[in-house]
């Protein structure tokens, strides 16, 4: 005799949901195999909602980010870290152009928000606001990635060896590999 599982219903709802507004099956899979919490949620067709209603396309990867982002934080986790970005002069269209651009930056910590942001701002004297644009930085480790590519930067803008124009965040977005042969490419132009 089969007896109704309503866990089972629910995800089989929610994939349905996804499905019906147009998440491709690869990333439905690679959620359900990362994070399959998130098809246990009641309330899965409200976040898909409220994510198409600020412009996350579903058939594009980086809505599947953006829900596990409002999954997974809770309301009043999202709010204090809404708060740290605007303690820091965000307002709140930057933090959520931040959002829409990296869904990554509100899983990341409020202390980790506050570290990159103190780094940035207080130690290094640049504009809080230029995270806004690449707010992949706060998925970036601060001593791995972020303070050493930031002394280089620094220390070729205080010699003046960068360009008026030149981005100060560019340097942090490459990975690795890519910003060594990307950096090589430069100094054999200098």
């Amino acid at each position: 005799m089969l007896t109704y599982n309503p866990t089972c219903f629910r995800v089989t709802h929610n994939i349905k949901v996804l499905v019906e507004i147009g998440v491709t099956d690869s990333n439905i899979a690679r959620l359900l195999r990362s994070k399959f919490k998130l098809f246990h949620i009641n309330h899965i067709h409200v976040l898909v909602e409220e994510l198409k209603h600020l412009g996350f396309h579903p058939s594009k990867s980086i809505f599947s980010i953006a829900l596990i982002a409002k999954t997974y934080v809770p309301k009043t986790r999202w709010k204090a870290k809404v708060d740290a970005f605007k303690k820091w002069g965000w307002s709140d269209e930057d933090v959520l152009d931040a959002f829409r651009n990296q869904p990554h930056c509100m899983l990341t910590s409020v202390e980790k928000i506050n570290s990159v942001m103190s780094f940035w701002v207080n130690q290094l004297g640049w504009d809080a606001l230029a995270l806004a644009k690449v707010p992949r930085v706060f998925g970036a480790s601060l001593e791995r990635r972020i303070i050493p590519r930031a002394s280089v930067v620094h220390y070729l803008w205080k010699n003046g060896l960068l360009k008026r124009n030149a981005s100060l965040t560019s340097p942090f977005l490459y990975q690795e590999k890519l910003n060594l042969a990307h950096n090589k490419d430069k100094t054999t132009m200098v």
